[in-house]
């Protein structure tokens, strides 16, 4: 009576472990941290922002639903094409003062844009305030 009472104890101990590893795994691997950073051409932080993201989100769903502190027109995310952000507009075409906002994801140049571009796991995005191609 002894031992087929320990063995049931034993058994619902690593019953109870596997469920919990079983858990950690499986929420692990559909919960994205994805970071949105937004940065001024004197290289300071204007934006940070540590989004949730459950499920894989194309960046223009990740930027809508933070788009309070990034404070992007809603135009401009329709169109996929940003010149303001932080309410600092870009100005292009003006000879001596071209600006643009430069997106990349985790330190590069995005091959894509904010409607084609998916991140992965610990991405960073972000968006970079440069003048003319000097960088």
């Amino acid at each position: 009576m002894f031992k087929k009472k320990r063995l049931a104890i034993i058994v619902a101990v690593i019953t109870a472990l596997f469920a919990i590893a079983l858990f950690a795994a499986c929420g692990s691997k559909e919960v994205k941290d994805v970071k949105i950073v937004v940065i001024a051409a004197d290289g300071e932080t204007l934006v940070s922002i540590e989004a949730r993201d459950y499920g894989s989100k194309i960046v223009i769903d990740i930027l809508t639903e933070n788009n309070e502190k990034l404070q992007i027109p809603q135009a401009q995310l329709e169109a996929g094409f940003i010149t303001t952000v932080a309410g600092i507009t870009a100005v292009w075409g003006d000879p001596g003062s071209e600006w643009w906002w430069r997106f990349e994801v985790n330190g590069a140049q995005a091959p894509l844009g904010i409607r084609d571009m998916r991140v992965g796991n610990g991405a960073v995005i972000s968006f970079k305030l440069v003048e003319g191609w000097s960088e």
